[in-house]
This record gives C-alpha cells, structure tokens and sequence, in this order.
C-alpha cells in the first residue's frame, strides 16, 4: 500500500509544468483568469494538490509550496477573506473548506487567510433544511449553496477543513461552527434524507469513491466524524450500510470514479486499496467503541 502511494505520488509530480504546477488553463480559455488552477475539473492544480493530502503525501515535501501558496494567492479574496471565483456563487462553503483542508493538511495549522476565511463563515454559514430556518440575508441569491436546502457538500468541506485544524488551535467560534456542521450531518444520518429514512438524499452519495474532491461519498463523512470522535446512534444506518459493501475477501471496491484525474488511483468495481484502509480505520474506531460500551454496560 505504501509502496503504490509513493508510485502514484511521483506520477503526479511528474505531470507537472516548468512552473511546477498542473493544468494551467491558457489566456484563451473561456475561465480565464478567475477560474485559473481551478479548471480543468479534477485536473488543475487545487484538485491534484487535494489528491495529494487525501493520498498523504508528504507534509514537508518542497515540491508542494509553490503550487499551495500558487492556487491561495490567485484565488484568496481580501475584501472579504476567503477564497472566492470571483462572483460565481459567492460564497462557497465547499471551496473554502478544501482550502482550509490544505492549508492545515500541509502547514498544520490555519495561516492568516484560513483565520479569516474561518471569522466568515462562522458568522455567515447558513444551516437550512428544506426551508430558511434563519431569517434570509444577501447570500441566499446563491441558491446552489444556499438555497432553501443548504448544499451539504458545502458543510461537509467546512467539517473537514475544521477537522484538520489542531485542537489547541479551535476558538470558541470555530468549535461551535464544527458541532452545527456535525449537528447537520446527524439530522441527515450521514447520508440520507432528514424527512424520508429510507432515501439516499444525494444521488450516488451512496457510492463509494476515491479521492474526495468535491463529492464525496458516505465514507468520507463517516471517516470525519470518526475524526472527531463522534458517536451516536445515528450513524448506525451508515456503518450498517458501508458493512454490506465489504467483499468476501474483506475488501471494498472503489464504485465511483472521478471524471478526467490526473491519475487512476483503481479501477471501478475492483477492491481498492484506498476506500478499504478508510473503511477499516472507520469500523475499527466504532466497533471498538461499542465493544467498549459494552463492556462497560
């Protein structure tokens, strides 16, 4: 398993350019400038550098430095402090929460724009299910993250983002955006609709993927919460459901695959070296905590 990480770790720093970064749309290209290192999809620079914390690359390695600081000056916007596209579906939870993931993946704690980025949506994070719960303000034009159902991708990113942040390093405002994060995940058990239990509430979320970009799957939560150590019994019905998709070989397959990667990391429908070792960490974490309630009991 190491040993395949290092090989796809090296292909991907060989694809990069002479400025040692990866698919740098051109001046002619239609997104230019404002979706610079953010197109291609799953191939620029922001998605290969989160392929390469999901696939833990070397925190210390130089090769990541300039294409990091790169993608957080070209897209940091300090009118308002956070990473921004510009005016497209300003703000957006899920971009910020990548960048916050990133930057504490690979500096391991939030620099100034992460802090800052951070002051914003605790202030400004909206938690709607279904219907504005809180009175509207001037974000809710953008109906993709904020629409009467607030895009849980874009909480998910916001979770994992705080999740990477060291303990010691969590005022009382971040804590408390991290357990509305949470509180949301749990409402919707993970992965399924908050008003019919019986439904996947996203299509495909039931799929399970490697590496997490912006759609995740059902794991990749799971994989936060375990994280952050949270237990309830409204995980049961995800837990329930990753257990079903363990083969006989004691392996799980990889059943959803990201469109235009900079490189395969498995093949779809075949185990995966990935999704199981975040399966097992997942199921070892809760099935020792119920052997120890049990105990206990």
């Amino acid at each position: 398993m190491l040993k395949e990480k290092k090989n796809i770790i090296e292909r991907i720093f060989d694809s990069r350019d002479d400025n040692g970064l990866w698919k740098v749309i051109p001046k002619t290209h239609k997104h230019y400038p404002d979706y610079m290192h953010y197109v291609p999809n799953y191939k620029a620079s922001l998605w290969t550098l989160i392929l390469l914390a999901e696939l833990e690359c070397d925190k210390d390695d130089v090769r990541i430095k300039k294409p990091l600081e790169t993608v957080k000056t070209h897209l940091f916007d300090e009118e308002h402090g956070i990473y921004t596209l510009k005016e497209d579906h300003f703000p957006i939870p899920c971009l910020n929460g990548n960048m916050l993931y990133l930057d504490c993946y690979f500096n391991d704690a939030p620099d100034e724009k992460s802090n800052r980025l951070l002051d914003f949506f605790c202030k400004n994070q909206r938690f709607d299910d279904g219907k504005y719960e809180e009175p509207k303000n001037q974000f809710c034009t953008n109906t993709s993250c904020y629409g009467k159902h607030t895009c849980y991708w874009g909480i998910v990113k916001l979770f994992k983002g705080i999740s990477f942040i060291p303990k010691d390093r969590r005022d009382d405002k971040v804590k408390t955006l991290k357990e509305r994060c949470i509180n949301f995940i749990l409402k919707h058990r993970v992965c399924y609709s908050s008003r019919n239990p019986e439904k996947v509430m996203i299509n495909k979320l039931d799929l399970l993927t490697f590496p997490n970009f912006y759609k995740g799957d059902f794991l990749e939560i799971l994989w936060l919460l375990k994280r952050e150590e949270v237990e309830s019994e409204k995980l049961i019905p995800a837990i329930e459901l990753l257990k079903s998709k363990k083969t006989k070989d004691g392996k799980w397959p990889l059943e959803r695959t990201m469109n235009n990667m900079v490189t395969s990391v498995g093949k779809v429908n075949a185990p995966n070296p990935f999704v199981t070792q975040r399966a097992n960490e997942v199921l070892t974490y809760y099935e020792k905590k119920v052997s120890n309630n049990t105990q206990t009991a």
